[in-house]
């Protein structure tokens, strides 16, 4: 009987303490305690990971957006003179003469141009260009073009008109056929144009100068024009032909750069596109570094010769000194409505403080390579 009795009470105080084990809302195991504090120290630090990833992620996407794409080539180093600044787009006519005016050439951009379709994209039907052959036309009767070989203005100061008359007979100038100089004020150049063997004979010989000599020469000339006692009143008074020779002196190294690219079938692409009778537009580019403005109906063929050439002005288009620094986004936006976003990968933002932020861009990685060390070894 008694030994019936020890066993009934066993379970039953047995029952006893599972039952306090489990239902008593008064015990909190150890353990349980032990992880809620644990994990109320992890979480603001978590927290403070995830925030700290995010900052990451978006301070690496900025320094891609400002440092993604590098520029080709330097911009041209800015004049001494901060007034040397660009000055406008050149006005009026470009080269004053007292002959009858010749036929609006396809070289030069129209002012008025009906506006086509901004949704074009780049399958545009294939080009073609016009060639002349000149049968009767060898190497040895080609001279090369030279600018201003039209009557000058008598427009000038006594000054100006001195330099003028010093700046085009300097040998080393005239050793540098300046293609900028050319496009807009040499009569020899617009006859050029209409031969695409023509063109092709000028821009072999305007890309064999050698552009580091001839960067510094066109860059001094630049500044002395701008001198007083040279065109420096001439300047002030917007005189057109003074315009012409101070943005084709500053444009030399862009439009050299971008005169002599060539196609994959090894022709020049300057010659191409002026030569293009099915897409007259394919010139206009090329005026940009001369402060011209880019007609809103301007449609160029969206071609490899076009993104390089955009690519080109781009690096340029950062200094306030070139004429394309004016004339370049207005440009981009036009090129990249009729070839896509994407056609176009370089902007004309100024890269102002490039090396500091991607120094500082590398702080948050630091940073988090930190917090997770310690984070796994506490």
């Amino acid at each position: 009987m008694s030994h019936h009795r020890a066993r009934t009470r066993r379970p039953r105080q047995q029952h006893g303490d599972h039952g306090r084990a489990t239902d008593s809302p008064l015990y909190i195991s150890p353990s349980s305690t032990s992880l809620g504090r644990s994990n109320r120290r992890r979480a603001p630090l978590t927290f403070f990971l995830f925030l700290l990833t995010c900052l990451s992620l978006l301070g690496a996407a900025a320094a891609r957006e400002t440092h993604g794409d590098r520029h080709r080539s330097p911009p041209l180093p800015a004049l001494a003179n901060s007034d040397a600044a660009w000055n406008g787009p050149s006005l009026g006519v470009l080269v004053i003469d007292t002959s009858p005016p010749p036929a609006v050439p396809h070289l030069m951009p129209p002012l008025h141009r009906r506006r086509e379709d901004a949704s074009k994209t780049a399958s545009a039907p294939p080009s073609t260009r016009s060639v002349t052959t000149d049968p009767g036309a060898t190497e040895s009767d080609f001279e090369v073009p030279k600018p201003f070989d039209t009557a000058l203005s008598n427009n000038f100061t006594d000054g100006c008109a001195n330099f003028f008359r010093r700046l085009l007979t300097e040998p080393a100038l005239r050793e540098c056929r300046p293609f900028s100089l050319m496009l807009q004020t040499s009569s020899g150049f617009f006859d050029a144009s209409k031969s695409f063997i023509r063109i092709t004979q000028t821009l072999e010989a305007t890309c064999d100068a050698n552009l580091t000599a001839c960067v510094a020469t066109t860059n001094d000339y630049a500044r002395q024009l701008i001198e007083e006692g040279n065109c420096r009143v001439d300047y002030d008074n917007n005189n057109p032909q003074v315009l012409q020779a101070y943005n084709g002196l500053l444009a030399y190294e862009p439009l050299y750069q971008a005169s002599c690219l060539r196609d994959d079938q090894g022709s020049y692409c300057f010659a191409n596109a002026v030569t293009n009778t099915t897409a007259t537009t394919d010139s206009y580019p090329y005026y940009l570094p001369l402060g011209v403005v880019m007609p809103g109906g301007a449609r160029p063929t969206c071609n490899s010769c076009l993104q390089d050439a955009m690519a080109i002005f781009s690096s340029f288009a950062s200094n306030s000194t070139q004429p394309v620094s004016q004339t370049y986004n207005s440009a981009a936006e036009l090129v990249g409505g009729a070839c896509g976003p994407t056609f176009l990968s370089k902007t004309a933002i100024p890269l102002k403080g490039a090396a500091a932020a991607t120094t500082v861009s590398f702080a948050p990685t630091i940073s988090l390579v930190i917090m997770l060390l310690l984070y796994f070894f506490q």
